[in-house]
C-alpha cells in the first residue's frame, strides 16, 4: 500500500526555508498544533489547502506528497532503447501493440508517456499504413 511522505517532506522543506512551525501555521491559517501533527504524521493537512503548502514551498503537489513516477528515468531510457531497437526489426504493429500495453501500465508515469510520444513520432515512418501513420503523428 502507498504510503504518504508528507510530513517528512513538510518538515525537510520547512526548516529549508527557516521557518518555524508557528510561522508556517500563520501563514496557513491554521494552528501550531496542526502543522505539528502534520510533521509527526498524527494527521495530513486538508486536501483542499495542499496546492497552497506546495506553492509555499516552491514545489509540486506530487513532490510535497512524496509521489515519483513509477520508472526511474534509467529505467525509462533503457525501455526506450529496446523498443527501439524492437520497431527496427520486428514488425511495426507488434512493438505498436507492445507500447500501447506498456502505456496502459504505467499511465501515470509522465516521463515515461513522453518517451513514448517521442519514440512514436520517431518511429511512425516505419508503419506501412498511410492512415496509422497519419494518426500517430495528430
Amino acid at each position: 500500500m502507498y504510503k504518504l511522505n508528507i510530513s517528512k517532506c513538510i518538515v525537510q522543506k520547512r526548516r529549508e526555508k527557516g521557518i518555524t512551525q508557528e510561522k508556517l501555521a500563520e501563514y496557513l491559517g491554521v494552528t501550531k498544533a496542526s502543522v505539528s501533527k502534520w510533521e509527526s504524521g498524527l494527521s495530513y493537512p486538508d486536501i483542499l489547502m495542499l496546492p497552497e503548502l506546495a506553492t509555499y514551498f516552491n514545489v509540486s503537489v506530487d513532490e510535497l506528497l512524496g509521489y515519483s513516477p513509477q520508472l526511474t528515468s534509467e529505467d525509462i531510457k533503457k525501455l526506450y532503447n529496446q523498443l527501439s531497437h524492437d520497431f527496427a526489426v520486428k514488425p511495426f504493429e507488434e512493438v505498436r501493440e507492445q507500447c500501447e500495453q506498456i502505456i496502459k501500465k504505467y499511465y501515470s508515469c509522465f516521463p515515461l508517456l513522453l518517451a513514448m510520444i517521442q519514440l512514436f513520432l520517431n518511429h511512425a515512418v516505419l508503419t506501412p499504413e498511410a492512415e496509422t501513420k497519419k494518426a500517430m503523428l495528430l
